[in-house]
């Protein structure tokens, strides 16, 4: 099995591993992510925070409260948008939450707003279907996040849950890995 196939297979587990948190644990385990984020010096520091708008329908790390908190507190809050032409993301400032509209992947983006560089972000806060001990990340297998993350010279982090990481993920040369995941249970860094 070639290192694509492993990861596809990995892939498949850790969604299904994911789909089959309930309810009531998904949306608990999510409230202490986003709280033992919230503690963090990245974030406490950062002006501008980039972050994906969960897809709480596949059991992403719930983040659409953590944003809407920092709109309400007059943070700057980025969002990425999807070219599907180029493969690549943008990232647009957004003001408010009613902003937001489904792309036809079903993730919620900025219809409009202000373009914002990757080198005017104090921190990215990354979607992931799983990652391992060394904080390298796995995703949905299209690199949008990894072509925007070679470009990123600030810290990364990424939010999953404790049963998606794994002791090691397999790796190619393209794949950028986090400063650090938080889970419920622990976090895990590169320092």
């Amino acid at each position: 099995m070639d290192i694509n196939q492993k990861k596809e297979e990995l892939r498949r587990q850790l969604l299904e591993q994911r789909k089959s948190i309930a309810a009531p644990a998904f949306y608990g385990a999510s409230a202490d992510i986003i709280e033992e984020l919230k503690e963090q010096k990245e974030f406490r520091d950062a002006g501008t925070i980039h972050s994906y708008v969960s897809m709480n329908e596949r059991r992403e790390v719930e983040t659409r409260v953590l944003i809407k908190e920092m709109i309400a507190r007059g943070r700057d809050v980025v969002v990425p948008v999807t070219d599907f032409q180029s493969r690549t993301l943008t990232h647009l400032l957004l003001k408010s939450f009613s902003d937001l509209k489904e792309n036809r992947w079903g993730v919620m983006e900025p219809a409009k707003g202000e373009e914002v560089a990757p080198e005017e972000i104090d921190l990215v806060i990354v979607p992931m279907v799983g990652g391992d001990e060394q904080c390298n990340r796995i995703g949905y297998g299209e690199g949008f996040y990894d072509r925007f993350l070679k470009d990123v010279r600030c810290p990364k982090i990424g939010l999953s849950f404790d049963c998606t990481i794994v002791e090691q993920l397999p790796t190619e040369h393209y794949d950028i890995s986090l400063d650090k995941i938080i889970t419920e249970k622990r976090i895990l860094t590169t320092e």
